[in-house]
This record gives C-alpha cells, sequence and structure tokens, in this order.
C-alpha cells in the first residue's frame, strides 16, 4: 500500500509544479486605456474632539492600466507615490507583456522586473458573438 502512494505522488508532484510555472513567453499587446486615481488610506480621517486622535493618513496614485491581448483585456493596477506612470502606458500603444494568473509582467529596458497586478479580465470575443 505505501509503494503505491508513492508511486501516485511521485507521478502526480511534477505535474503540479509545472502547472504553477509561469510562462517566460512575451506576447503582442495594446493598451486600451489609462485610468489615474489618488488614493488616501484610510479613508476616514476623524478621530474624535481631540485632532491628535486622528489617524496617520497615506496618499499615493493609482494608475489601472488596461492592456488587450488578443480577444482578452486585462486590467493592472500601478501604484506610487508620485504622480507619475511611464510613458510606454499611453492609450493605442503597441507593447510587450508576459501574463501569469495574477501578474503581468513588462519588459522595460530601464526597469527589467516591472510588473502589475491584474485585478480583473474581461473576455472581448464573448461579448460580440
Amino acid at each position: 500500500m505505501k509503494v503505491l502512494v508513492v508511486i501516485a505522488l511521485a507521478a502526480f508532484v511534477p505535474h503540479l509544479f509545472a502547472a504553477q510555472r509561469p510562462s517566460n513567453q512575451f506576447v503582442q499587446g495594446t493598451v486600451v486605456d489609462v485610468q489615474k486615481r489618488r488614493v488616501e488610506w484610510p479613508s476616514y480621517t476623524m478621530g474624535g474632539s481631540n485632532p491628535s486622535d486622528a489617524p496617520l493618513t497615506s496618499r499615493f496614485y493609482a494608475f489601472e492600466v488596461s492592456v488587450k491581448v488578443d480577444c482578452m483585456t486585462y486590467v493592472g493596477r500601478y501604484e506610487t507615490p508620485i504622480n507619475y506612470l511611464p510613458s510606454i502606458f499611453t492609450p493605442n500603444r503597441a507593447l510587450q507583456v508576459r501574463l501569469t494568473k495574477h501578474v503581468m509582467y513588462f519588459p522595460f529596458s530601464n526597469d527589467p522586473d516591472m510588473r502589475m497586478g491584474i485585478v480583473r479580465r474581461r473576455n472581448e470575443c464573448a461579448v460580440h458573438r
């Protein structure tokens, strides 16, 4: 019985790790839309009757960048403490992107580890059928 379990695990474990390995292939995408938001966190600033009781707030900028690859549109979130987004993210501009389940990677020469978390995705082909 133990031998059977070991054989089953030996056959199953490599497939598990192969499914989690990210793709190293970049594909052609197009920036569809860019939206900027100024975010203050926490959203409340009331601290009671004494102003020193108010919590500290953090201000930063969040950009939502929509990238279309084939029929799918991926919306990534880029957060920065300054009001800056790389100029490659302008609408109707083609760029290279590597997609994983939760992250988009972009191969920039000055920042080879540029990435955005995917906040949502939409299938455009299914909508038009």
